[in-house]
């Protein structure tokens, strides 16, 4: 019996036949690069371009990490902080760090549409390469080295807005989230080689100062090379990619079926009716070449309006938890395991929990906390791919909601929990560190879909990376004060509640989807089988355009 055909006003999305695009059309070859056999690159790059862009995301966690884990020696070494002293003083600055980072992200992100990515992450390996190199020169706090660790932040902040932005760029749509997993899996590595290299580095050159301000210098010489690199390596612009449109990309045209125009599709599936568009003219300026690009202004407008699609939101809100996942990993549970062993009178520490000899002092101790962050760690690692695939393989939200399920479930039973002691703190360390990569890789796959129009992913990869700024600052602020005057475990409450809250709009995701595709398998078929509603909910959640 033939099918009931709906007129051209009506809503019509036509389910894919095997073979075709998701909007039923046959889809273009892929003729992207495989990049060792598994994983497709869009056209254009190159397998070189991918693994400059990997070395790029270890080095940039290399970097990270060994700056905050060094940053105490050098305040007691160097500027001759007092141990009482030394918690508020590392807490300030990276306070401070991420206060200009919040800004900072948009800022290079807007930039990256507009001057490129290659030049953005070069530079910003090159920032970071100067504040490196001028961290253990100040001998005063305020506001010398202050001033050193804020120009680091600025070439941090592209470092990190570029990460995402790259990788929508790099990325083919059937290989996104296995990438993700990737650059996961290689940044895990990145810090591990901060860790284990970096780390043990100073007491080969000497005693602490000159040792300290050698592998400062080696460090910066890495962030050199890095920018070198970027700057050779990754791919050129390409103009044609980088021109702004005079309209909304859902404007008709007479190659669009009527039942795709926007008069039509306001509704349609599972996404095009989230963001209101505002089909109106977008800022543009042309530079001397007659390039048409959109204006810095427009940019940063479109970063921001891009989050009124729960794609492009759930993926901001996942990079919020992730980052705070990540402190509560290397700071409030070492804080904790510290202040166990000091209250329970196992050690003694003249500086306290903030005591920057706390690993002789409190070796036992260190080695708890060591250990426990190690499996965490270890466990991130290994679910990096895990997670990629699936992105990949199931319709997007169910992994990240997955991620924070895990994450809620697993803060809460540690927030229960008396002692960090306790043999089932390695079991729950465990999902957690599940849990923060399952949110990493989420929202990375979630903000680099191929939805998110090329011409604004580096605004919406800065917005990303803002989100991520914001966890930081509000978990290390609020955490800490709440370990001081509550519990020592009330930033692993906070984290709960943060969790608990991304799985309310992740369920509101999947719920709007789902009640569209059914609609949608009802008109097309008549009747409403799970399987298919599924199917649909994963092929509109890919197919549907942002609009802006």
């Amino acid at each position: 019996m033939a099918a009931h055909q709906p007129p051209a006003s009506d809503l019509t999305v036509d389910l894919p036949a095997d073979g075709q695009g998701n909007l039923g059309h046959a889809p273009a070859a892929e003729t992207g690069t495989r990049f060792l056999g598994i994983f497709r690159l869009r056209d254009g790059v190159t397998s070189i371009n991918f693994i400059v862009y990997l070395v790029a995301a270890a080095l940039g966690i290399c970097i990270f990490v060994f700056l905050n884990s060094s940053q105490g020696f050098v305040l007691g070494n160097i500027v001759h902080v007092p141990s009482s002293s030394l918690g508020d003083a590392s807490g300030s600055l990276t306070f401070y760090d991420e206060l200009v980072s919040v800004f900072a992200v948009w800022l290079w992100g807007i930039a990256s549409d507009h001057f490129g990515r290659r030049a953005v992450y070069s530079s910003g390996f090159f920032v970071m390469a100067v504040g490196l190199a001028a961290f253990t020169l100040p001998t005063r706090l305020y506001p010398d080295l202050l001033l050193v660790r804020l120009v680091f932040a600025v070439g941090g902040a592209a470092s990190s807005a570029m990460m995402t932005a790259v990788l929508a760029d790099y990325a083919a749509e059937e290989s996104r989230g296995k990438l993700a997993g990737l650059v996961g899996l290689v940044s895990g590595c990145g810090a591990l080689l901060a860790l284990f290299v970096l780390l043990r580095l100073p007491p080969k050159f000497g005693d602490g100062t000159h040792g300290l301000r050698v592998t400062f210098l080696i460090t910066a010489g890495l962030s050199l090379a890095a920018a070198v690199l970027m700057w050779i390596g990754l791919q050129r612009p390409d103009r044609r990619s980088r021109q702004a449109p005079a309209h909304s990309s859902l404007d008709a045209s007479p190659s669009m079926p009527a039942s795709l125009s926007p008069a039509s599709s306001s509704s349609a599936g599972s996404v095009v009716g989230r963001a209101s568009s505002t089909d109106a003219m977008i800022e543009t300026c042309a530079n001397d070449d007659g390039e048409v690009k959109k204006s810095l202004v427009g940019l940063a407008k479109e970063g921001a309006q891009a989050g009124r699609d729960l794609r492009v939101l759930l993926g901001y809100a996942g990079s919020f938890l992730a980052r705070g996942d990540t402190i509560i990993l290397t700071l409030f549970l070492p804080l904790w395991v510290y202040r166990h062993y000091l209250d329970s009178g196992l050690c003694q520490a003249p500086g306290g929990v903030d005591d920057p000899d706390i690993k002789t002092h409190c070796r036992e101790a260190y080695l708890k906390a060591s250990v426990l962050s190690g499996v965490g760690q270890t466990f991130a690692l290994v679910g990096a791919p895990l997670f990629g695939l699936a992105m990949d393989r199931f319709y997007r939200p169910f992994p990240i909601l997955f991620a924070g399920l895990l994450g809620g479930v697993s803060y809460t039973l540690v927030f229960a929990q008396s002692t960090p002691s306790a043999s089932i703190m390695f079991l729950y360390i465990c999902l957690i560190g599940l849990a923060e990569i399952g949110l990493v890789v989420g929202s990375l796959s979630l903000v680099t879909a191929s939805y998110v129009p090329v011409h604004v992913r580096g605004s919406v990869a800065g917005v990303s990376s803002l989100a991520g700024a914001l966890g930081i600052l509000i978990n290390t602020k609020l955490g800490g004060t709440l370990f001081d005057s509550w519990v020592p475990t009330a930033p692993f409450f906070i984290m709960a509640l943060g969790h608990a809250v991304f799985c309310v709009l992740a369920a509101v995701v999947v719920a709007v989807d789902f009640v569209k595709a059914k609609a949608i398998v009802a008109k097309q078929r008549g009747s409403v089988g799970g399987g298919g509603v599924v199917a649909v909910m994963r092929k509109e959640f890919e197919a549907s355009p942002l609009h802006l």
